[in-house]
């Protein structure tokens, strides 16, 4: 257990405002994961799951904060790389004691410095199977396909470097998961309106054109975010 780490104040991003169900459904992970992977599990043969994040929960309903479903996200992006849960884990307290960080899988540095630190962890303990790093020149190691491109549809603080926004469909949709809009559901970029309910009036039967107009927002704009989340 690493002591004395490096907190984040900001209610915002670790007030817990996600159910698992939320929390599930925009990691593109099942409920059950999300509870494992944060608290792990006691099995009824004896088998106990170690949770991958260590979290504490608040109250008898498991909630989750933005950081937390940030690291929940690119844990997910790990194992659709093939890489083993346990290593995960392992490789994740790893970086958080180097990097002396509450969340280490939410910060800048893991694009920045993820690769040369997870070298490291690979060189301390190796394993057979997928990698967390592949050597693209001397010297020089990149994460997973995958967890890069999802590292780069988060934007960061600048005074703490931890994540503060997710651009969960990328950046040519303009949807944001911003934990200081829409109680941390996905709105219209620059706009705050929720994307649930374009959701729900497109269902209704109207068309991307008067949705749009109603919330002075462009059809194409519109029809990209409900292609998306229909």
């Amino acid at each position: 257990m690493v002591t004395n780490l490096i907190t984040v104040e900001d209610r915002f991003r670790t007030g817990k405002v996600y159910t698992i169900r939320q929390a599930a459904h925009l990691a593109g992970v099942s409920q059950g994961t999300v509870r494992n992977w944060l608290y792990g599990s006691k099995g009824t043969d004896g088998y106990d799951m170690e949770p991958v994040f260590d979290k504490t929960k608040t109250d008898e309903i498991a909630r989750v904060s933005f950081l937390e479903l940030s690291e929940l996200v690119i844990a997910a992006q790990f194992r659709s790389a093939k890489i083993k849960l346990f290593r995960i884990r392992d490789a994740y307290h790893f970086a958080r004691q180097e990097w002396n960080m509450e969340y280490p899988f939410a910060t800048l540095d893991l694009r920045t410095l993820g690769g040369h630190i997870l070298s490291q962890f690979e060189e301390l303990k190796p394993s057979a199977g997928p990698r967390f790093v592949v050597l693209s020149s001397p010297n020089q190691y990149v994460l997973p396909r995958l967890v890069s491109e999802t590292i780069e549809h988060f934007d960061y603080s600048p005074s703490d470097k931890l994540a503060e926004r997710w651009h969960p469909y990328g950046r040519t949709v303009p949807v944001v998961v911003d934990p200081r809009y829409g109680a941390g559901k996905p709105t219209i970029e620059g706009r705050g309106v929720s994307v649930d309910i374009l959701r729900k009036r497109w269902k209704a039967g109207e068309s991307f054109v008067q949705i749009a107009r109603d919330f002075r927002l462009k059809p194409p704009d519109v029809e990209a975010v409900l292609q998306k989340v229909a």
